[in-house]
Formats: C-alpha cells, structure tokens, sequence
C-alpha cells in the first residue's frame, strides 16, 4: 500500500487489521491499482502498468478527476461498474470483487429494523414516516462494533442507497444474521451484485412495507430462505484472491 504524501501514514486503524505492507515508492514495471475517483494519478507512475479499480461507479469524477487516458486496465467490483466500463468507458474489464468483515457481536434480536441514514435514494426518510410503528436502529456515528451490535439487534436491514457497487452494508447486515431488503437501484439490479433471493427488493414503499411486515412477522423463515446470500457473502475473500492470482498471472 502507497499513501499519497499528504495523507502519509500511520495506517488508519480501521484498515490494520489487513496487515498491508507499506512502502513509499513503486518500482519500475509494478502494476499499481487506483481507486476509481482518482484517474489522474497515473501520472505519477509512468513506468508502470495502471489500473483503475471501480469500488463505485457513482462516485467516479466526485474528486473533479475523469482523465482516463493513463489507465491501462480496469478492475470492477461489481457487474454494475463492469457494465459501466464496458458500455459508457467503451472498454473491457476484469473482475476484482472485494470481502467484508464484522467484529463479533451479543445477539439481542428483536423485531427492529436496521436503516442508514447516510444512504436514501429518494424513499428511506418517506419510509420512516410513513411507518411510525416500526422500531428503527439508525447506523449513525457508529464504529466496526456499534455496526456489529447494531445488526446483532435486528431482524431486518433495508437497503435504501444508490447502491454504487456491492456496498458493505447489505453484507456486514448478513454475517450479522439480519434478513436484507433493498431498493432496486445501482448494483441491486444485477443477481450477481446482490443476490438476496426472490421477493427481497422493492421499487416503492408498498413493496418495502410489504417485506418488512413478512419478515417481522416469521424472521426465522426469511432467515433460513436467505442462507445462499449469506454463503455467497461468506466465500467472497476466497473469490477476491482467486481473482487476485489470476490478475498477477496475466
């Protein structure tokens, strides 16, 4: 891992947990990967292969930074970001998905409803109001743990998001045993960003109520129809160095 000069080290302590080497320059004929809102730092890599990783493909441009003429390959975390790059880049891709991770939590379940204040695409906050029977658990201001016991608390997490690419917040809600809903946006359109089975994702309102009404209602049997998406959720850090071996290989 390279930090850019003015961000420097030490590592942040979310991320010492990975136990990441650390270095200060790159040598000559390296691949070096970018995330995708910084395109033009390519530039300082002239000597080397550069890739562009599309964590999200919303975000792309946030940081003012579009200039893709020193990307040599791109790496998309979704099928929603390869699509992107294939359809609106106009060129190919290869898939570099990523896994996460959650501390170990009390479970304390109750029939409460997991939400993210930070991410509405438009329905969370007319979802809240218009159900003022449910008991909301707001992950706000919440570290890895206040997450962890947050979820620990709940039976259901509705994704109301854009959903960018294959967020954390569906999958850290699973390892932590909640059943996942979400809105139809972003990444949440394709099976194989988001593959919570049939009757998990929602256009409007009426939808959203009507899973969260069926999951509060029998959490047991939406828990055990939804064990493939925590499976899949489970085998992704395989599948990333899976597909971290093939990348090198190349």
């Amino acid at each position: 891992m390279m930090y850019l000069p003015d961000i420097g080290s030490p590592v942040p302590e979310q991320y010492r947990g990975y136990d990441i080497p650390i270095t200060e320059s790159v040598p000559d004929g390296a691949l070096v990967v970018l995330p995708e809102i910084w395109p033009d730092l390519a530039k300082m890599f002239p000597y080397n292969r550069v890739a562009l990783w599309w964590l999200s493909v919303d975000n792309f441009g946030s940081h003012g930074q579009r200039n893709l003429s020193g990307i040599d390959l791109h790496l998309c975390q979704s099928v929603y970001a390869a699509r992107h790059v294939k359809f609106k880049v106009g060129k190919p891709s290869v898939m570099l998905t990523d896994w996460v991770t959650l501390p170990k939590s009390e479970v304390h379940r109750g029939s409460r409803v997991a939400i993210n204040p930070a991410k509405d695409a438009g329905l969370l906050r007319r979802f809240v109001k218009a159900r003022p029977d449910l008991e909301f658990v707001e992950l706000r201001g919440l570290d890895a743990q206040g997450v962890a016991d947050a979820f620990a608390s709940c039976q259901v997490y509705v994704e109301f998001g854009a959903n960018p690419g294959r967020d954390r917040p569906p999958r850290e809600a699973a390892l932590a045993g909640c059943v996942v809903a979400s809105v139809l946006t972003g990444s949440a359109r394709h099976d194989d960003d988001m593959p919570l089975g049939a009757g998990y994702k929602f256009n409007d309102l009426r939808e959203a109520s009507a899973i969260v009404d069926s999951v509060l209602a029998d959490y047991e049997r939406h828990h055990r129809a939804q064990q493939p998406y925590r499976f899949w959720v489970h085998n992704q850090r395989t599948e990333f160095e899976r597909e971290v071996r093939e990348l090198l290989a190349e």
